[in-house]
Formats: C-alpha cells, structure tokens, sequence
C-alpha cells in the first residue's frame, strides 16, 4: 500500500486492518489499497477533498514539527481553510439552510429584509460564517415563491384526500381602504384537526352577497374542495348570510361574535355607559401623556407594584373593555394616586364606580372564558357551544346573590336578557344539537330537559338514516376520536360530569343509558 496516497492526509491507520478519518472518525477496512477511503471523501467530504486542503490539525502538526523538526512550508490546514470564510457553494447544503432561512420568514412572519439587519447577520455569521443569506431580491422573486409553491402542493394532496371540510371566512377594511376577504378551511388530516389559510383576497366592487359568494365560491374550487365543504362560519354580518345561502352552503354564526353582542348590549345600560367614558378617559391620558405615564410609573416602583399598563377599549376586539375595566381595578391605588398628581388629569373613578366596576367584570368574567374556550384551532368547538350557554347560564346565577348595587342588578337584568335573545337560539340549531350529542364526552348531558334529549337523539337518528350509508358508518367508527380540551375544575364545563369515553361507535352504543 502506498503511502503517497492523497487519502492519508485525511485517515490515521488504527491498526493493520483499519483506517479512521479524521473529519467524522468512522473506520473503515483497508483492503490492500486505499479506494475506500478515496471513496469515503467523495461522498462524505467532497468540498475537502476537491479543494486541496489537508486535515491536519494544529496539534498534529506540533506533534510532528517536535519528532521532525521544523518543516520548510507550512502546509494548509483545515482550521486555516475554514478561516478564509469561504461561503458554500451552490450545492444541498446552501439550499437547505436557504430553506430554513425563508421557513423562518415565512413562519415567523418577520420582514424580508430580516436579511439586511447588521445585527442579525452579526449573529449568523458568529453560528457559521461560511452561510451567507440571500438578498432581498432573491428572496422575493426566487426562494419565498419556491416555498410557497412547495408548501401548496403539500396542501393539495392533503385536501384531496380529505372527505368533508369546514370553512371560516371575515371581511374587513385595510387601512389602504381595501376591502379584504380572507377564507380558512377547517379538516382532519392525519387523525388531527388543522386550519390552513387559504387565501387572503382583496375584493373589489361592492361587498354585497353577491360578490362574496362569487368569490368565495372562486376559492374554493381553486382549491378543489367546493363540493367537500360541509359549512360556513361566518359573523352575524346580513351580507355573509345570503352568500352562504346562494352558495348552497349551511350558515352558522360565529359563536365568540355572538358572544361579544351580547356583551355590548350590557353596555347600553346608561350606568355603564358613563363609567365606560370614564374609564376610556383615563385610559387615553395616560397613553397619550408621557409625564402622567412617567409619573404611574414611578408611584408603582415605589409601592413595590409591578408595572403594568393600562388597557385601552378597542370596539372591534372581544372582551376590551372587560380586560380595561380589570385593569384598572388592578391598578387602583397607583391610577388614583397618580390622577391626584398630574396637572390636567381627568376625574378619577370614585368609590361608589369601583363596585360597580367589580361588579360588572365578575358578570363578564364568564364571556371571557368562554370567548378563550370556543377559539382554539386545534380542537372540535362546535360541540362545546350549548354546554357553554349552560355554563354561562349557571355562573350568572351564582354572581346574581353577589350583585348588591342597584346598578350592578341592571347590568345583569340587561347581560341575561341579552343572552336569551342572542345565544339561546343556538340551542335549536341542528348542527350544534348533533354536534353536542356525537361528542363522545358529554353525550345527553349537555342538554338541560329530557325532552331535548329525546329531540337530539331523534334528529341524531334521522340525520343517519338520510346522510349514511352502513358503510360510511363503518368507516367513521374506525377513525379515532379527536382529542379535545376538555372542562377543568374552575370553568364554565365544570357542572358536568365527564364520561372517557375512547370511540365514536361507542359514544353511538351509549345514547340511550
């Protein structure tokens, strides 16, 4: 075997029979020549092995410098390859830290030119200086388009092999004044419950029924799942319900919507209107101050408090004004010492208000929870919908005997009248009465009377006899039942008595117990 080989600069003999490389240390048998090792480098080494460089290291290179003496030249290293800070070339390398880079873009939704921050590339330059980050052009035109393409295709295949989806869809105006539409789908894939976006358009012309069931009807189908879609959830919104109902589509109102109604008609009662502009006056003060703000600040550091902020009422998102009005019962003495202080301040909440406030989030408290509750992603909510309004229900009965002030009983009067009107109607709907009773959870006693439960079951019952075949029954009792959160000491589920109860067939099996 010769020694000349080119192949010893990167494997050290460990005995007669075999060789181990220094790079990744694997051994291999020398068979009386050294194409296993040549062949070893090409696969596993090939930048190393292409570009001249020997593996020694400093210290091989001082042990042999001391046995031979110091050498004429000093050769290449590794070490001092690497320090040259030769970026990677085009290969699978460079293309997968690419993708990880614009997964991270894409994912994190950080701007595009996270690239051209001093400090970030500093810091992915200090975890591998030889990976330089694609600029902003390539970004845009190549590498964001590559992925999205790669991660749509990965989507169809998933819609297409699902039988039945779900879709949520809200319109707004951007600040460009845009009307925008976007479309979520809602299915099972791999035994869990997922909600890609499918797509976010910019509608153009009047946003009447019309043209949102034009387009809504457009994307589904771009996504081939026009005939798979089950429902529409949508907010209470006149237009969204006939686009639903020319696109052939069950309606069902978006449950957390409903909620926050039915917290703002408590709002009208004009004791809580004019502690809500009292409130909100605060609030923007010490937003819009930076001396009151500086001030707060200080008397909290002072009390040993912790700093928080105040919360601002915003009507268009949920529970707002319950979180200010919880706030600001939290902060109560620094916001009243703090008020006493500042020139110009707003008249502060007194007394009298603050029990009225107390009052008022204890009657509230339970929307927030169930708001939390009927917003995940990754669960059924459906189903949780008439046991939600039980909850609510008995929780505003326990807060009734708390309620001293004479205001604090007219906001409840107003809060239960509310529900009545806005959330019992909830209760007669048919997919939400199916979807409680096939919850294998909960089953009958998410029902209050024996009546609705001969009623769910009779519609559950007639529900199959028309929609099921035996074998799609079959074949939906072998699929795995979706894990849910269920109710936790403490919440709105909490009056119920949860069965574990493990499949759908046997969920079917006990109805009738």
């Amino acid at each position: 075997m010769s020694s000349k080989s080119r192949a010893w600069e990167f494997f050290k003999k460990t005995n007669e029979k075999f060789a181990k490389c220094s790079l990744c240390k694997r051994e291999y048998k020398l068979s009386g020549n050294t194409t296993n090792l040549i062949d070893h480098m090409k696969r596993k080494h090939n930048e190393v092995w292409s570009s001249n460089v020997s593996v020694t290291q400093d210290v091989d290179t001082t042990e042999q410098n001391e046995q031979m003496g110091p050498t004429p030249k000093k050769r290449n290293t590794l070490k001092n390859y690497y320090d040259r800070s030769s970026k990677y070339p085009d290969g699978k390398t460079k293309k997968n830290l690419d993708n990880k880079y614009v997964r991270m873009i894409a994912v994190d939704m950080e701007p595009l030119r996270k690239g051209e921050h001093e400090g970030f590339r500093d810091f992915v330059n200090a975890l591998d200086s030889r990976y330089e980050i694609p600029d902003t052009t390539k970004l845009k035109k190549k590498l964001l388009p590559e992925y999205y393409e790669n991660v749509k295709q990965e989507l169809v295949i998933a819609l297409s092999k699902a039988e039945h989806v779900s879709v949520t869809t809200d319109l707004w105006t951007s600040i460009a004044n845009e009307g925008i539409l976007s479309v979520t789908c809602h299915f099972f894939h791999n035994e869990k419950l997922i909600a890609p976006l499918l797509e976010v358009v910019m509608m153009e012309g009047s946003h009447n029924a019309e043209n949102i069931a034009s387009v809504l009807d457009a994307t589904l189908s771009k996504w081939g799942v026009r005939s798979k879609c089950e429902s529409i959830t949508t907010d209470n919104a006149q237009t969204m319900i006939n686009a639903a109902v020319k696109l052939h589509l069950r309606h069902i109102p978006c449950f957390a919507h409903t909620l926050n109604l039915t917290v703002t008609d408590s709002f009208a009662v004009t004791c809580l209107d004019q502690i809500l502009k009292k409130c909100k006056l605060i609030v923007t003060f010490f937003k819009m101050s930076t001396l009151a703000s500086d001030k707060l600040r200080a008397i909290q550091r002072e009390l040993n408090k912790a700093e928080l902020r105040v919360i601002q009422e915003v009507p268009t998102r949920w529970n707002s004004a319950y979180h200010m009005l919880q706030r600001l019962v939290t902060m109560k003495t620094e916001l009243t010492l703090a008020l006493n202080e500042c020139n110009r301040a707003p008249p502060g909440v007194n007394a009298d208000e603050y029990l009225i406030i107390q009052e008022t989030i204890q009657i509230l408290e339970p929307f927030d929870l169930a708001t939390t509750k009927i917003s995940g992603e990754s669960y059924i909510t459906l189903s949780l919908v008439i046991r939600l309004i039980r909850g609510i229900k008995t929780k505003l009965a326990e807060v009734e005997s708390q309620i001293v002030t004479e205001s604090g009983k007219k906001i409840l009067l107003c809060v239960k009248a509310s529900v009545d009107k806005r959330l019992s109607p909830y209760e007669n709907r048919t997919p939400v009465v199916l979807a409680t009773i096939l919850d294998p959870r909960f089953k009958k006693k998410g029902f209050k009377t024996s009546d609705e439960e001969k009623r769910a079951v009779q519609w559950l019952e007639k529900a199959y006899a028309s929609h099921l075949s035996k074998e799609r029954l079959a074949e939906e009792t072998q699929q795995p039942t979706p894990s849910t959160s269920s109710g936790t000491p403490g919440d709105l589920l909490e009056f119920l008595d949860v069965p574990d109860v493990s499949t759908p067939l046997r969920a079917i099996m006990l109805l009738n117990q």
